[in-house]
């Protein structure tokens, strides 16, 4: 007679005494930051063959099977890897996973089997060593260059940031270019902002005598740093500029010349028309027709009438009968007829503006001496260029629309010709060309001045010497619209020396330092891997998880790129244990292992009562 009741019980012990301790270990780390919990699952044992099955018969049908169970068995033990939820500290070293992916950490010299987690409470050492101080692990991660760019491929490393690391200055022109597409990008200095298209049309109409004053400047100021860091303050003007403009005429061209006392036109008309008078045969009145507008006025003797662009007064005294036949000599608005932008479109334009640059404390630069002109027939008139404290970089062109055409060293041209084509080459910018003064899109520096405030600071009292050279100025982002002048600088590529002071981690894991000097660098990237099997992973203490032959090697990537999660600084995941949860599983754990006792208790019994039963026979 077999107890096997007993080792069934004791079984039952075993495996539901298991389940508690993980309970409790799962309890137990509820407040463990990246900690996932585990769930127990449970399998039946082998079992005792006391009848075997046979197959039926013409005259049986069959017998089934008589299996007695030997108890129960711990079957898998998972850990559940869904999202914890996620708690703000503020920290900037604090970082959180959102999603798939697990933090790499290894012995700073990269030697050692990497550690992976999902804890993110990581700070920086003395050395600016981004590590775990728990256990003393580097975060693994990849390196920017000198130039703030990051090749995360290959085998990352320990994350290094040199917090009081000083940056070098660089001079404005020697930064990263800037440009309105991506195959434009050759410019140092990008202007943006409003220039008054009411302002360009005044100026006109003060080039042809038509106004008293001229049409306003604009000027703004800006910073631009030469290669030592010193700062030197440069004046921008934006001046409308209607060069070569001609006024409207107007005249007599046939008929009768005593039908008009006077005739005046509008100074700023650029259409031809014509004005065709007409007397009564009574001579007292007169009828006028406009060609262009169409319109027809009839007027008495002596009168004053507005029709087209004219003003016209009639002769106290007609000729009976008679016509007259005024001509109107359309003006020029000193502009050319199209302009080329730098993708190649040939486009109309409505303003010029020429920019000017002044410095105060010094500063030398080429500057247009005499602009470039085009005769008629196309013929062009190179500009001449100087050197000097303040003049003329260039003429920015803008269309009808207020959106900006293109530069050029060529201020004035011949009625019906253009700045572009082949025979210009190098009179305006093209795409992804060098610029230059000739494209009227470049100030290129000769000589340094002291720089703005302290004359201690000036270039050379330090020992050294700046470098010279062009700085491209990007003018796409002006603009040309009746309104209020609002021009302004928007980006140039210069600098101070500064200090990295703070960091920040974007979403991809990119960690950007900031410096005192205002400028911003990505300086490094973590690194976070996945595996084909993460149940497979061994845990082996201190929110550290290792690869094993069946979790499968690590993917290593980083964040938001595949199925990679992504980083969210300043915060930690926190457990992903449910309280509510767990104390429910452990009543359930703990009455399944008193109901094994109970087993145990009645097979001990049945033993009690077969011992009896031999001592009374004997």
């Amino acid at each position: 007679m077999g107890f096997d009741s007993l080792y069934t019980g004791i079984s039952g012990l075993n495996a539901y005494q298991s389940w508690i301790d993980l309970l409790s270990n799962n309890i137990a780390n509820i407040g463990t930051y990246g900690f996932k919990g585990q769930r127990m699952t449970f399998a039946d044992q082998f079992y005792n063959q006391i009848g075997y099955a046979s197959g039926p018969t013409t005259t049986n049908g069959g017998v089934n099977p008589q299996e007695i169970g030997l108890g129960v068995k711990v079957n898998t033990i998972d850990t559940l890897f869904n999202q914890g939820g996620l708690e703000t500290t503020g920290v900037n070293t604090d970082l959180a996973i959102n999603g798939n992916g697990f933090f790499v950490l290894a012995n700073a010299n990269g030697t050692g089997t990497p550690s992976y987690t999902r804890s993110g409470a990581f700070s920086l050492n003395q050395n600016g060593l981004l590590y775990d101080p728990g256990s003393g692990l580097a975060v693994q991660g990849y390196m920017a260059n000198a130039q703030g760019q990051i090749t995360a491929t290959g085998v990352p490393g320990a994350i290094t940031i040199p917090l009081g690391q000083q940056e070098q200055a660089t001079g404005t022109g020697f930064g990263v270019k800037t440009g309105p597409t991506s195959t434009d990008k050759v410019f140092d200095v990008s202007f943006g902002g409003n220039l008054d298209q009411t302002q360009w049309a005044q100026a006109l109409n003060y080039s042809v005598g038509g106004a008293p004053t001229n049409g306003s400047p604009y000027t703004i100021s800006t910073t631009i740093y030469d290669s030592l860091g010193v700062a030197h303050q440069a004046t921008i003007t934006y001046t409308p500029d209607a060069a070569g403009a001609t006024a409207a005429t107007t005249a007599v061209t046939a008929g009768t010349v005593g039908n008009i006392a006077t005739v005046a036109v509008s100074p700023t008309t650029q259409a031809n028309d014509t004005i065709q008078i007409t007397v009564n045969g009574a001579g007292t009145a007169a009828t006028l027709v406009d060609t262009n507008s169409g319109a027809v006025v009839t007027a008495s003797a002596g009168s004053t009438i507005q029709i087209g662009a004219d003003t016209v007064t009639l002769a106290g005294a007609l000729t009976a009968g008679s016509t007259t036949t005024l001509g109107v000599t359309g003006g020029t608005s000193g502009l050319p007829s199209s302009v080329t932008d730098a993708s190649g479109n040939v486009r109309t334009p409505a303003t010029r503006w020429k920019v000017s640059v002044s410095f105060a404390d010094g500063t030398t630069f080429q500057t247009i001496k005499t602009p470039g002109s085009v005769a008629a027939g196309g013929a062009v008139t190179a500009p001449t260029y100087g050197t000097g404290t303040a003049g003329t970089i260039g003429y920015a062109y803008f269309d009808q629309n207020g959106q900006f055409i293109n530069t050029s060293s060529i201020e004035t041209t011949a009625a019906g010709t253009s700045i572009g084509g082949a025979t210009q080459t190098g009179d305006f910018h093209t795409a992804g060309a060098l610029t230059s003064i000739q494209q009227g899109n470049q100030l290129n520096v000769t000589s340094w001045g002291p720089g703005t405030g302290n004359n201690s600071v000036a270039p050379t009292a330090g020992g050294g010497t700046p470098a010279l050279g062009p700085i491209g100025l990007d003018f796409s982002n002006n603009a040309s619209l009746a309104g209020t002048y609002t021009a302004n600088t928007l980006t140039q590529n210069g600098y101070q020396a500064g200090i990295l002071s703070n960091i920040t981690v974007g979403q991809d894991g990119t960690i950007t330092g900031s410096f005192t000097n205002g400028q911003q660098k990505a300086l490094a990237q973590v690194a976070l891997a996945t595996f084909q099997n993460e149940q497979g992973l061994n845990r082996v203490g201190s929110n550290f998880f290792q690869q094993t032959a069946n979790s499968g090697l690590a993917q290593v990537g980083t964040a938001t790129t595949g199925s990679l999660g992504s980083i969210v600084s300043g915060a930690l995941e926190q457990s992903n244990v449910s309280l509510a949860d767990q104390f429910t599983k452990m009543i359930a754990a703990q009455r399944a292992f008193e109901a094994n006792t109970r087993g145990i208790t009645t097979a001990d019994q049945n033993l009690i009562t077969v011992t009896h039963l031999q001592a009374s026979e004997n």
